[in-house]
Formats: structure tokens, C-alpha cells, sequence
């Protein structure tokens, strides 16, 4: 059981290092508040949408695979309406609704599942090229779609602008994700479904170009995340963290092992189905958060102590799951 925990307890080890020494670094006037703008479009107008290409243009999908994409894609949006149904009931700020209805649907399933899935069956293995195929289209693409559209919106009415639908739609539009996301899908249909002689050469450089810039969203987002950091009230804050924790770790989870069970799916496809589902507020949901306006100080902090908490859910799960 151990040595399948420990990449797990030594990425959580590395962002929380990480964080901490961005404080330091902070404290000592090395960085300031100035350079967190920076960070946020480095992530979300440079790095991410060169993954969003990159992943859409070189995993393809398989047709026996679209139920548990439509199952995760389910399951994401109830969690993403019930948080926002909550935050209202509630009467709580844009800013803040924006940032929970993010970090309650969206978990590090980029950074943090991969790896996971990697060392319980296998870098190699069935199990991880199905894991990178659900992860892109059950969670990567609602995220950079319905994701943004979220942040945009709410980012808006925290400013006091005019949040109508076709001014969120016009601002998503002109976004570098989109522009990825258009090109990385016409690229996935058109031209690596033609079998051209030597393709493979051009998906080789993909999968490079990819784990390079996989490489350095971890060291961008866990710097943007140590910059949010700030004083928050425990108060106001440990309502939402319960909040996030139950939809985000629970409740998704939950709603992915029903449904592969109520359609069948094999118990391979129903193992990573869950993992994928139960992983903890995603560190790059809070920085879009941030750089559309949204209350980032409590995403940041909303991230750091739900990863302290898949330190003990995770492992449950997996337990529960059968994953040792």
C-alpha cells in the first residue's frame, strides 16, 4: 500500500514546500502583488492553451469509451449547478461563487491523477491511456469550455460590469484556450484521422512538446498558488471548505462509482473512472479563478487544504476501490 501512496505524499510535499518558499520570497520583497498578474497569464494565455492543443491533437478517442466520458461529464456538471445553487441560497459575492462553483467541479486531475494512476497500474498500461482519454475529454475540455465561461461570468459581475451572455461569450471567444481548443479538435479530426505516411513523427513532437510544457504548468501554478496566499477567516472560510471537500471529494466520486455501476462498465474502466473523480481542488482552477476576477486568495487556500485532505481520502478511496 505504501509505495503507491508515495507519489502522491511527495507531490503534496513538493507544492506545499513550494508555496512556503514563494512566501519567503515574498516576505524578503523578492516578489510582490505586482507579479502575481504575471503568473496568472503565464498559466492561462501561454501554457495552457499549448496543452490544450497538444492533448486534444494527439489523444484520440475510442467509441467504446464515450459512456464514461458522458458519465464524467455528468457527473462534473451536477456538482458544478449544486454549488452554485448552494452559493445562492446562501447570498454569497460573485467573486466567491465563482471561485467555489470552480473548485467544487473541477479537481488536479491534470497534475495530480496521472501520476497516481501511473504507479497503481502502470505508466504503460490499458488503464493510463484510458485515464489520459477521460481526463482530456470528461474533464480537460468541460473545464476549458464551461470552466472559463464560469470564471468569465463571474468574474464580470464581481466588477460590476454587464455579465450578459453574449458579453461572456464574446470575452470566451477571444481567449488564446479557445483559439487551442478550435485548433487542437479540427487538428485531432482532420488530420490524424487521414493516416498520412509519417504522421507519427508529428505526434512524437506533440507528446514531447507536451511533457515539456506539463513540466512547467506544475512549477507556474504551485508559484501563482504561493503568491495568492493570504490571511483568511476561518469563520467564513470552514463552511466552504466543507462545501468544496463534500462535492468536490465526495459527492463526485460517489456520483462516478453509481453510474459506471448502474451502465456496467468494466471494473478497470470503474477504478479510474473514481480516481479520476476524487481528486482535490484544482490548483489550475484557482488560477483562472484568479486571472478572471474571482476571489483568488480563497482559492488558493482552498486548494492547499483540500490536498492536505486527499492525503487521507485518496488512499480510502483506492482501498474502497480495490485499487491495492
Amino acid at each position: 500500500m505504501m509505495p503507491v501512496l508515495i507519489p502522491e505524499y511527495l507531490y503534496v510535499l513538493m507544492f506545499l514546500i513550494i508555496t512556503l518558499i514563494v512566501q519567503l520570497l515574498k516576505r524578503r520583497g523578492i516578489f510582490n502583488d505586482t507579479h502575481q498578474p504575471v503568473f496568472d497569464r503565464l498559466v492561462i494565455e501561454l501554457a495552457l492553451p499549448a496543452i490544450v492543443f497538444a492533448s486534444l491533437a494527439s489523444t484520440p478517442a475510442h467509441p467504446e469509451w464515450i459512456m464514461p466520458i458522458l458519465l464524467l461529464i455528468g457527473a462534473v456538471l451536477v456538482c458544478l449547478l449544486s454549488a452554485w445553487v448552494i452559493c445562492r441560497l446562501f447570498l454569497l459575492p460573485p467573486a466567491t461563487t465563482g471561485t467555489v462553483v470552480l473548485l467544487s467541479a473541477f479537481g488536479s486531475t491534470y497534475t495530480f491523477a496521472a501520476p497516481l494512476i501511473g504507479t497503481v497500474f502502470g505508466h504503460q498500461s490499458a488503464e493510463m491511456s484510458f485515464a489520459l482519454v477521460l481526463d482530456t475529454f470528461g474533464i480537460v475540455i468541460p473545464f476549458f469550455t464551461t470552466g472559463v465561461l464560469v470564471a468569465g461570468y463571474f468574474g464580470i459581475k464581481a466588477r460590476g460590469g454587464n455579465a450578459s451572455a453574449a458579453s461572456v461569450l464574446k470575452q470566451f471567444l477571444a481567449t488564446p484556450i479557445f483559439i487551442a481548443f478550435v485548433l487542437g479538435l479540427l487538428f485531432s479530426l482532420f488530420l490524424a484521422g487521414l493516416n498520412i505516411p509519417g504522421f507519427w513523427i508529428f505526434t512524437d513532437v506533440f507528446s514531447d512538446f507536451f511533457t515539456v510544457i506539463r513540466n512547467s504548468v506544475d512549477l507556474l501554478v504551485w508559484i501563482a498558488i504561493g503568491l495568492l496566499i493570504r490571511p483568511i477567516r476561518l469563520r467564513t472560510f470552514l463552511p466552504l471548505l466543507v462545501l468544496v471537500t463534500g462535492l468536490q471529494m465526495v459527492l463526485l466520486p460517489a456520483l462516478a462509482a453509481a453510474g459506471a455501476i448502474a451502465i456496467g462498465l468494466p471494473l478497470m474502466e470503474r477504478q479510474v473512472l473514481v480516481i479520476l473523480a476524487a481528486m482535490p481542488a484544482g490548483a489550475v482552477a484557482a488560477v483562472l479563478a484568479s486571472r478572471y476576477g474571482c476571489d483568488g486568495p480563497l482559492a488558493s487556500a482552498l486548494v492547499i487544504c483540500t490536498y492536505l485532505a486527499s492525503l487521507v481520502t485518496v488512499p480510502l478511496i483506492l482501498f474502497i476501490m480495490g485499487g491495492f
